[in-house]
């Protein structure tokens, strides 16, 4: 019986030692144990992904058997009273060398449904988890790839705009004297102020140095956003909706970095908006996650969903003017604040799209402090 079946059936009956015996050498490990916790049998796989001989092992309690495979293996063969199925995921040090190992306990008992010993199955997981963490590898470098070719991209084109520049003012000079005219001159410093935004969001995607300050109100910072957006893009025809709920708790966050994710996200909002619209900027207490949630919509025309996967890919925009590093600059932000973004593609009203940032109320190092504290309390 498979682990899946005894899931399903909880027991596993057994009328007769040769029930498993035609199937015993398969390529999972198979230990069965009786009811005494001695070792009754083992395969060679089981043999060979415990590192044990099974000549030397077999009449043995399993704590002499496997008291070098540490505390956390010895414990797969004690099953409490009630349970019939018990299954861990371990990592295993087997001769110097560490595999993993996925582990299924099954309670065997007799036609009286009486107990008398446990079957124990073992599956070496070591080169599944060795090609898991190579696709990882591949899909991070290919991930690069794209980010490097994205970053060529955005300054290649004004490194070729200074460069031509350069290259007719370099014909132009005689006796090393040239008179450069103003448009020139504003045009090469608009190509490097370019330059330089591009890298600025990069800093930031790749690692946002995040200086966090203690009692932040998070309303002030939101308002502080909406200014900050509305002067760098104007916005006359948009209007806004603001339900800040008050007294909201402050919190231990970088105000720069979230003030920036949430400019970012108001700007994405707007551009979605290029006639008029409403932009809608809420802000409340999730008491069943203990987050504080601020919810940035819009009146656009919406995510399509079939792009929802990719908008917080760095480079990834619909829009050809843009670099597309806003929304993935935001979601890094928010991420090593220990909180995250959800998108709902479309609204209530069926247009447009609603960005809600998830913030912990509670720093996950005051959380652990105040646990341990609790713990503390109890034992006194």
């Amino acid at each position: 019986m498979s682990a899946a079946e005894a899931l399903d059936n909880k027991i596993v009956y057994l009328h007769r030692e040769d029930d498993y015996q035609d199937s015993f050498e398969t390529t999972t490990g198979i230990i069965f144990i009786d009811s005494e916790l001695r070792l009754k049998n083992l395969n060679r796989e089981a043999e060979k992904i415990c590192g044990v001989d099974r000549g030397k092992s077999v009449g043995r309690r399993v704590e002499e058997v496997f008291r070098h495979h540490g505390e956390k293996f010895l414990q797969v063969f004690y099953l409490d009273e009630y349970e019939d199925l018990s299954t861990v995921n371990l990592k295993l040090k087997v001769k110097d060398q560490f595999i993993y190992a996925h582990i299924d306990t099954l309670r065997l008992r007799g036609t009286a449904g009486e107990a008398n010993g446990l079957i124990v199955i073992i599956q070496d997981l070591s080169a599944v988890r060795a090609a898991i963490k190579q696709i990882q590898i591949t899909q991070m470098l290919m991930s690069l790839g794209e980010l490097a070719a994205g970053v060529a991209h955005h300054v290649r084109t004004p490194l070729t705009t200074i460069s031509g520049y350069l290259q007719v003012m370099l014909g132009r000079l005689e006796d090393d004297r040239y008179t450069v005219g103003r448009d020139v001159l504003e045009m090469m410093l608009d190509e490097v102020s370019c330059i330089n935004k591009v890298v600025k969001e990069l800093v930031l995607f790749a690692k946002p140095p995040v200086n966090k300050e203690a009692d932040i109100d998070i309303n002030r910072t939101i308002e502080e956003a909406l200014l900050l957006t509305f002067k760098e893009l104007g916005g006359e025809k948009i209007a806004i909706d603001k339900q800040l709920a008050p007294n909201l708790p402050a919190l231990n966050v970088d105000s720069n970095l979230i003030k920036q994710a949430i400019v970012n996200i108001m700007q994405n909002a707007i551009e979605a908006m290029p006639g008029e619209g409403v932009l809608s900027v809420k802000s409340w207490i999730n008491s069943e996650l203990s987050m504080l949630v601020i919810a940035i919509g819009d009146t656009g025309p919406g995510v399509v969903p079939e792009i929802l996967p990719r908008v917080f890919e760095p480079f990834y925009t619909t829009k050809l003017e843009h670099m597309g590093l806003g929304l993935p600059v935001a979601h890094r932000i928010i991420g090593e604040h220990g909180g995250f973004i959800n998108i709902n593609p479309v609204n209530t009203a069926g247009t447009g799209a609603h960005i809600h940032i998830y913030l912990p109320i509670v720093d996950e190092r005051h959380r652990r402090l105040r646990v341990v504290h609790q713990q503390i309390l109890n034992l006194q």
